[in-house]
């Protein structure tokens, strides 16, 4: 689901392509229960045949009379507004003229052909009995409660294409809805523990699979079963005039792996609660705190207030100020939350923000004000760092920090890159980069004032920081890119 493709995939669009689209039509093995057709979009640079393991998984275990078709011969292997509407008709065609009878058809779709499936069905709805995501997501133009047939979104929690984030931002839109039996039969979201990109289909990936995907803890034949189980269950809990009771449980499968979801998906949403709680950013509330480090006698005098910014002139227009009342000191501070520029919602970026840039008060000036006591140790930016990667630890589950240890590309946290200027700080970014010795070390650009600098700019202490939610997703997604 990557930015370039898509833009490659509308130039060709342009292009004249004299071949067409083909079909491989798999006949059903079970040749009992309510027919039903299935066909099956490919990802970018993937042929349609290599989906024929999974797709003969997913008849294996559907109790439907399951005829399958595998679109195919796109140009240049890639999926595409143009050609995806005769390829699934093609497909419906060749099933209709071997033998079924049903109207009944569902239609899945891997990565980047779930996201112009998505497109064609949004505008042809009557074409599907309901759309099977298998590492693709919704994007935000579409939104779940409004999307015009049922839609599965399946993804894999070690899947180095469709990120983690995705597929929590997908489970927090889930929740959202009103909880019901056919909320959970329609639009279910399942996050498969273990499961990477590649595992949808077979053979040997494309270029973009194999440098962006992750180590799988599955076997194909493992993943596969997985992905069938599920998938075949959502097709059942949306074919009409099947069993109540096949209905029932169908719809039971399909709660219990969201169960699972929840609790995989849980430290996400706690965790970017500390980078935005909707008003402000509580990490830069205890960034700051933690930089004053106040004696717990003085605590009840100190309060912390956090004015959010959008913009970087906004942000270097404003200054972190103090204001005291009687005993009562105030310490006003600045952030600015720096998110990825995404307006496609595709998964490349983080979720989370790259950064936060928080303009601080250095404890010296503040505990000129509050008075005096036993102030803990200077803190800095690195320190901060180090706290946000602790915090984030806290939430991992224990299969992926094990991961994290064994695998992945460890964390360290550089000295802070002290700035002589505000217009040098406020240029600088959070940097990741990459060491000898295969770990990745952080740094954060810093910018601390003395006391006797004039001009309203002394007792500055100015970072770059890291969030808590983006040292998450590094743990999850980023430490096991380019691992064995």
């Amino acid at each position: 689901m990557a930015s370039s493709l898509s833009v490659l995939v509308l130039l060709l669009c342009a292009l004249p392509h004299v071949l067409g689209t083909s079909c491989k039509l798999l006949r059903p093995t079970n040749t009992g229960g309510l027919e039903a057709g299935l066909i099956i979009v490919p990802g970018a640079y993937i042929k349609g045949t290599a989906y024929q393991p999974l797709a003969q998984t997913i008849q294996q275990l559907s109790p439907h009379k399951l005829w399958v078709g595998l679109t195919d011969g796109y140009l240049t292997d890639l999926p595409n507004p143009l050609e995806l509407p005769s390829a699934i008709q093609a497909c419906k065609q060749a099933i209709v003229r071997d033998g079924m009878t049903s109207d009944v058809f569902f239609i899945g779709a891997h990565s980047l052909g779930g996201t112009f499936l998505q497109m064609y069905l949004s505008d042809n709805p009557s074409q599907a009995t309901g759309m099977l995501l298998w590492g693709s997501y919704l994007t935000s133009s579409y939104p779940l409660a409004t999307f015009p047939v049922p839609v599965l979104t399946l993804n894999g929690d070690l899947d180095g294409l469709v990120r983690l984030g995705y597929s929590w931002k997908k489970y927090r839109e889930f929740t959202s809805l009103n909880f019901s039996s056919i909320t959970v039969s329609q639009k279910p979201v399942v996050v498969v523990p273990g499961l990477n990109h590649g595992h949808i289909a077979s053979g040997t990936m494309p270029p973009l699979i194999l440098d962006m995907d992750l180590p799988a803890d599955l076997t194909m034949e493992q993943a596969h079963r997985l992905i069938a189980n599920t998938s075949a269950n959502f097709m059942v809990a949306n074919t009409p005039n099947i069993t109540l009771g096949q209905q029932m449980e169908a719809v039971r499968h399909l709660q219990n792996q969201i169960n699972v979801t929840g609790m995989l998906l849980v430290g996400f949403t706690v965790v970017s609660a500390f980078e935005f709680d909707g008003e402000l950013s509580p990490w830069v509330n205890g960034a700051q705190l933690q930089i004053i480090g106040a004696p717990g006698e003085l605590e009840n005098k100190l309060t912390v207030k956090i004015k959010m910014v959008d913009n970087i002139f906004e942000l270097g227009s404003n200054k972190p100020y103090i204001e005291k009342s009687g005993d009562k000191v105030t310490v006003h501070v600045y952030a600015k939350l720096d998110y990825p520029f995404n307006p496609i919602d595709n998964s490349e970026p983080y979720v989370s923000t790259n950064m936060l840039s928080a303009k601080m008060k250095r404890q010296s000036a503040v505990a000129k004000e509050l008075g005096p006591g036993d102030y803990n140790s200077p803190q800095t930016c690195k320190d901060l760092n180090q706290y946000a990667f602790q915090i984030a630890s806290m939430f991992v589950s224990g299969r992926a920090m094990t991961r994290y240890r064994q695998k992945g590309r460890q964390l360290t946290f550089g000295e802070d890159d002290m700035k002589t200027t505000g217009s040098g700080w406020l240029s600088a970014g959070l940097t990741f980069e990459d060491q000898p010795d295969g770990t990745v070390k952080v740094t954060s650009p810093a910018l601390v004032t003395s006391l006797n600098v004039p001009f309203g700019l002394d007792g500055m202490h100015y970072c770059k920081l890291l969030s808590p939610f983006r040292a998450l997703e590094y743990i999850y997604t980023d430490s096991l890119r380019h691992v064995s």
